[in-house]
């Protein structure tokens, strides 16, 4: 993905997790849970323009939902899967 998906990845995380950040210093696992089906929702309706950009927020969708399945299957908490999400964004 390229700066400007992952300028948004980065914005709709902090949005996600902005609520759940203001009640308590480390979130809990069901606000994990909910930021990390929030920010899935978020970037799936996003409104890009560009078949690369809509090309690019596939593969990147895919890549975390791939990641989220594993680490659901090893019994991971949803915090370590939003943590995972971050570096993926971050590493684009």
């Amino acid at each position: 993905m390229k700066r400007l998906n992952t300028r948004f990845v980065l914005l709709a995380m902090s949005l996600v997790c902005t609520s759940a950040m203001a009640q308590h210093k480390t979130p809990t696992q069901a606000q994990c849970r909910q930021m990390v089906a929030s920010m899935i929702e978020s970037l799936k309706s996003a409104k890009l323009e560009t078949e690369r950009d809509k090309n690019d927020a596939r593969v990147f969708l895919e890549r975390i939902e791939k990641m989220l399945q594993e680490h659901r299957a090893r019994g991971e908490s949803d915090c370590a899967s939003w943590d995972a999400i971050g570096k993926i964004a971050t590493r684009q």
